[in-house]
């Protein structure tokens, strides 16, 4: 038989139970959601790094370009001639690719036999600098530059007519 106690102990044990139960669920949605906080905090740190190196590369390599562009220029005119025809500092035209750099361009001739020292620093508007040194011969000879042609004319048109009976396997024509 039951006594009167026994049944009035039953639904508080439980009743212990389902609290507990229901305090354990609680517990599990907290650390999931804690879990998953962090997850979600390492994601966005690791994808705003990706996007900084991102940007500095695009940066890097606008340098490069920029770097290669006026070394060429020291390079076509000569280091001897290069300071009378263009200025060897400033900021790049508006227009250009690399209108957030500044540059300066160093020369240091070397004289007879001696290949000039060029330096070249590309400034970036963040501050950061990039810069090559090395060292250019002087042009050879008093002549200007020769205008080049070749011997014989092109005929791009019949290259092209050429090339595409090549490909087809019809004869050529004379």
């Amino acid at each position: 038989m039951v006594n009167a106690r026994d049944r009035h102990d039953a639904p508080t044990a439980a009743r212990g139970r389902t609290c507990r139960r229901a305090g354990f669920a609680l517990m599990d949605a907290v650390v999931a959601g804690l879990l998953l906080s962090i997850g979600m905090l390492a994601i966005l740190s690791v994808a705003s790094q990706a996007l900084n190196l991102s940007r500095r590369g695009e940066i890097d390599v606008r340098a490069a370009a920029a770097l290669d562009e006026l070394l060429g220029s020291v390079l076509t005119e000569g280091p001897r001639d290069f300071p009378e025809l263009y200025p060897t500092s400033g900021e790049f035209d508006e227009s250009s690719p690399y209108a957030d750099f500044e540059y300066t361009i160093r020369i240091d001739q070397g004289g007879s036999g001696v290949p000039a020292e060029v330096e070249v620093v590309v400034t970036h508007e963040s501050g950061r600098s990039y810069n090559v040194l090395t060292r250019i011969a002087e042009k050879r000879g008093e002549e200007p530059d020769p205008i080049r042609y070749p011997s014989t004319p092109i005929d791009r048109e019949a290259r092209i007519a050429e090339q595409e009976a090549r490909r087809e396997g019809q004869p050529m024509s004379p």
